[in-house]
């Protein structure tokens, strides 16, 4: 998804969540409650990109986060020191550093081609290989080698399938949540589509996955596009001189479909196609919260990789309902209290988080020059609040700081 400008928004603490601060009780009966669709609704459209500068909201979110610092009970939700103590990521990984960052960077550009008129000027650009015509402003440093707009009413996502001319490898990226029109209401639909399924199909006698609770909307979608997916990549992979590496790669929403596509891709694949591969890496950037478990993928190719990027402080990893809720909830008690309203009930609890990102989870500090290793227990200690840190250019620009 793309940047757009900023639309305006108001909120407060009457009008948007009522002067007591908590959520009303039509908030149970699910999006048809005002309140719960008011916040939730402007929460999702922002970090997705597209309304982080909206200045009342950001301003009222930093406000929250000051406030939960004052509070005895949730100051450590905020505290943030955690990070010192994380474990280098980068040492033992420099193998992965080119395709993390060509990954964010097709996990950004993918945003960019959601009609097939975009796809096909994008293909029809030169990527940047040595000895190339095209000038440095012109060239990419990935080809489009195809790509399909989002088909709602077949449940599939926008996707492109890009290529390394240097090394030959392939980036399989989805594009996250719209902000704009009919595909922003069908996006946001499937995100918050988030009751978890136990798994029927990932327990098979060769690769052994086992069952897990799964995020219903992105593993509907990804069931949906696997076949069409499967083609491309095969068909891309052929011609080949040498055996390329496949990365399955997305930002936000796209990342949480990219894992399960990949995990697809292992379980419904025969060992020969499998083979076409060196390796076959999944690599996200803000991916939602999508698994009960933070790696369920089990594979006899050890070499396979699951990498999820998480810039600090983006709440988007840590958003599942729950989590959604207590926001909301949060929310109008700080505005409320704003608002100058009397007898305020205290912060409710953090919830414990139940859906993961799927992979190896890093944790990315640009301030600190980390790239540490999180485990998954962290997030549902933390608060992660700023809209800003989940933009799709944020990650590309972190990653490429960080992984030099």
């Amino acid at each position: 998804m793309g940047n757009t400008g900023s639309r305006s928004a108001t909120i407060s603490g009457s009008q948007s969540l009522g002067a007591s601060g908590k959520l009303s009780a039509s908030a149970q009966s699910g999006r048809a409650s005002q309140n719960f669709a008011a916040v939730v609704g402007i929460f999702m459209r922002a970090y997705e990109n597209g309304d982080i500068n909206v200045p009342e909201i950001k301003k009222a979110i930093e406000g929250l986060s000051v406030a939960l610092d004052k509070d005895p009970k949730l100051s450590s939700t905020v505290d943030l020191s955690f990070i010192s103590g994380l474990k280098d990521w980068k040492q033992g990984n420099q193998n992965m550093f080119a395709h993390v960052q060509l990954a964010a960077y097709c996990a950004k550009e993918v945003y960019n081609l959601r009609t097939k008129q975009d796809i096909d000027l994008r293909k029809a650009r030169p990527a940047a290989t040595p000895g190339s015509s095209a000038t440095l402003v012109d060239a990419e440093p990935v080809q489009v080698i195809a790509g399909e707009e989002a088909s709602y009413l077949h449940n599939t996502k926008n996707w492109a399938l890009f290529k390394d001319p240097k090394s030959g490898t392939l980036y399989f990226s989805v594009r996250g949540t719209s902000t704009t029109g009919i595909a922003a209401v069908i996006d946001n639909l499937t995100n918050l589509d988030a009751g978890a399924q136990l798994t029927q199909d990932f327990d098979t006698a060769t690769e052994k996955q086992g069952h897990f609770q799964a995020h219903k909307g992105f593993l509907d979608v990804a069931n949906s596009m696997f076949s069409g997916v499967k083609d491309a990549v095969m068909k891309a992979s052929k011609g080949a001189g040498q055996k390329p590496t496949l990365v399955f790669c997305g930002h936000s929403a796209g990342g949480g479909t990219a894992f399960f596509l990949y995990h697809y891709f292992q379980i419904r694949t025969t060992q020969a196609e499998r083979d076409v591969f060196k390796d076959i890496h999944c690599i996200t950037f803000g991916s939602a919260a999508i698994a009960s478990v933070p790696n369920p993928v089990h594979t006899s190719r050890a070499q396979d990789r699951i990498l999820s990027f998480i810039n600090l402080n983006d709440p988007v990893p840590r958003a599942e309902v729950p989590y959604a809720e207590w926001l909301a909830e949060s929310l109008g008690r700080y505005l409320a209290v704003q608002s100058g309203h009397a007898n305020i009930p205290p912060f409710s609890p953090l919830p414990k988080q139940t859906l993961y990102p799927g992979g190896e989870l890093v944790l990315l500090d640009e301030g600190g020059g980390v790239a540490g290793k999180l485990e998954s227990n962290a997030l549902s200690g933390h608060a992660f609040l700023d809209l800003s840190a989940h933009d799709s250019s944020e990650y590309k620009r972190i990653v490429y700081e960080l992984l030099k």
